[in-house]
């Protein structure tokens, strides 16, 4: 399954909105996923990961796959478009591999700060 494919998948569920009520919804759903609280549990308080840990944040991730589309759809994109322009900005922020002077550089900003971009 490509992204176009999963996008249209996904949106069949979506309750019918408006695109700013699907970025609404999308940016509600984003910020409220339970992913986070599994990670702290394992980094904050030395829990292992348990199967049924590792199986709620897959589908936690699943989740965030169905909110970006919703969002997708909200900004009258696709998935697959924010993929390809996601890896350009990448290609040129990192020419090679990761560096921290590369991220802090920010070469697909100009050399702008994060708070000025």
């Amino acid at each position: 399954m490509n992204f176009n494919e999963y996008q249209a998948a996904a949106l069949r569920t979506a309750k019918p909105d408006t695109l700013v009520g699907h970025l609404v919804h999308a940016s509600l759903g984003l910020a409220s996923l339970g992913l986070a609280t599994e990670v702290k549990r394992m980094a904050r308080y030395d829990k292992v990961m348990t199967p049924e840990m590792r199986q709620h944040m897959i589908e936690e991730l699943g989740d965030t796959l169905w909110y970006i589309a919703l969002a997708a759809n909200g900004l009258g994109t696709t998935m697959e478009q924010m993929a390809i322009t996601n890896i350009e900005k990448l290609k040129q922020r990192f020419p090679g591999e990761f560096t921290t002077d590369a991220a802090e550089a920010r070469a697909d900003k100009g050399g702008l700060s994060p708070t000025e971009s």
